[in-house]
Order: structure tokens, then C-alpha cells, then sequence
């Protein structure tokens, strides 16, 4: 899972909690968008991470996530444009305001986004490794007898990220891998099945659908570490629309969700046992 900034990661009810004591906060400081507000295009921008967001050269989709807010906000009439950079830009975008949403935050990006009051989505870390290797995860220093490939800036949160940044020198046990768009996941799975790794390490939906777009199901098997936390569509900060804008999208998924619409996009990406858990 890909965490902008160091945080603690908030499992599902936990933070599910929180946010709901938050809503009535979000809902009295919201107020009526001008019509030159409304005007004004939402960007949505991420690096490819799909299924939720995707690259529409590589993948011919946005990504559900993509595909979630343009119905949301299309539909209220706003105008919504959707940027693929990479995650050093994505971040910088959501600081500086040129970037309005931002999809599959586990995080507030510490202060720099409004998270809405209801989650878009839910995974967990999880790594791919060969069919043939063994493995149970009960805590990170079970990684250490295995080379670990991970992307680079990403932070996977709480004694996770503590392990990758201890041992983050120590080529034995990390390996750091980068690029733009799906660069760093295809590298990482190409040194996988030859060997030259041990496990690659990202968010579970994320490694099942690079998997499944490189038809390498037969030699690889993906596990999740069972660290569930909520994903939502974040809001810059910078944007004073934020507020407005998180709740519309609070009440947007709600509706979908109710009349099962929500879950007929995330079937559209391979989703189905997520939209199920996503709608109960």
C-alpha cells in the first residue's frame, strides 16, 4: 500500500469511527459553492495504480476510483479532468492545490488532504512471490531471511515501513526498485520470476492486476499480510472547494453504494469480492 508520508495505518472500524465523529465537523463547514467554483475543473491526479487509478494508455480504463468521482461530480455538472504523473508529482500537486482529488489515500498526507467521511474502498499489504515459496507473515522480521522488493517512496506504513527503513541498505533484504507508470512493478516481477528477488511488496488489488496484466498467474502466487485499511479519494487542502468537495463525495458513494452502482464498477475491474464487502 502506498502511503504518501510516515502515519500510523488505521484499520477499517477504527478509522471508519473516526471519520463518522468527523462528519458533522465536515457538514457545518461546508457551504454553497459559487458558480465560478463550479466552474472550475477538478483535477484528478495519481501515478498509475490501478485498479484504482489506471493508465488509460496501457490499461484502455481510468480506473475505478477515477471512474467513481467522474460519476459523482459529472453528474452534479462540474467538468472533471483526470492526470496521470508520477508519485513524486502527485505529491506536490496535492501541497500546492493543482491537483483537487487524489485517489486511493489511505492517509491525510499529514494535513495536506481532506479525507471524505466515507471510504471509496478498502485493501491491505500484501506480497507476490513464487508458487513454489513458502511463507507466513506474523510480523516484519519475518521478511529477513528474503530479498523484499519495494517501490520506491512509497511508505507502507507503521513496524512495516520501520523494517523496509532499517534494513533499507542492507541489499540482502531490500531491494528498492523505481520508475514511471507500471516501470517499477513490471521490473520487480521480472527480477521475481528470475530469481533475483525473493518477494515484491505493494498493495494487494494493485499486485493481482499487474499479475494478471502480465499472465503470470501460473508462477506467482499473491498474499495478503492482512493489514486492511480504508482508501478514499482525498482533496488538496489547497483548494478551498475541499470541505464542499469531500462531503459531495461522502454522500456521492453513498448513494452508489445503496443502489449498487458502486459495485457494478468495481466488477468492472475485478473487484467482486471487495464490492461485496464494500456494499454490506
Amino acid at each position: 500500500m502506498r502511503f504518501p508520508f510516515k502515519h500510523l495505518v488505521h484499520p477499517l472500524p477504527v478509522l471508519t469511527a473516526l471519520l463518522a465523529l468527523l462528519a458533522g465537523t465536515f457538514d457545518a463547514r461546508a457551504r454553497d459553492l459559487t458558480p465560478a467554483e463550479r466552474e472550475r475543473p477538478i483535477i484528478i491526479a495519481s501515478d498509475p495504480w490501478c485498479p484504482y487509478a489506471c493508465d488509460p494508455d496501457a490499461d484502455g480504463r481510468e480506473g475505478y476510483m477515477v471512474d467513481l468521482t467522474r460519476e459523482i461530480f459529472e453528474g452534479l455538472g462540474f467538468k472533471v479532468e483526470y492526470r496521470v504523473v508520477n508519485f513524486a508529482m502527485m505529491k506536490r500537486m496535492a501541497k500546492d492545490g493543482t491537483a483537487t482529488a487524489l485517489p486511493g489515500m489511505a492517509s491525510d498526507m499529514d494535513g495536506a488532504v481532506r479525507l471524505p467521511a466515507l471510504a471509496q474502498g478498502n485493501s491491505a499489504n500484501a506480497v507476490v512471490m513464487a508458487r513454489t515459496q513458502s511463507f507466513t507473515f506474523t510480523k516484519p522480521e519475518d521478511f529477513e531471511q528474503f530479498r523484499l522488493g519495494v517501490i520506491k517512496d512509497y511508505d507502507y506504513g507503521g513496524t512495516l515501513q520501520e523494517y523496509v527503513d532499517k534494513n533499507i541498505q542492507n541489499s540482502d533484504r531490500i531491494v528498492v526498485l523505481s520508475g514511471f507508470g507500471y516501470s517499477h512493478l513490471v521490473q520487480g516481477l521480472r527480477m521475481l520470476t528470475a530469481g533475483r528477488i525473493d518477494m515484491l511488496l505493494d498493495d494487494h488489488n494493485v499486485l493481482r492486476w499487474q499479475v494478471r496484466r502480465m499472465g503470470i498467474q501460473q508462477q506467482v502466487l499473491t498474499q495478503s499480510l492482512k493489514d486492511d485499511a480504508d482508501l478514499f479519494v482525498g482533496f488538496s487542502l489547497s483548494d478551498p472547494r475541499s470541505v464542499e468537495l469531500a462531503r459531495i463525495m461522502a454522500e456521492g458513494t453513498r448513494r452508489l453504494r445503496e443502489n449498487g452502482r458502486l459495485s457494478a464498477i468495481m466488477r468492472n475491474y475485478g473487484l467482486e469480492e471487495q464490492a461485496a464487502l464494500l456494499n454490506n
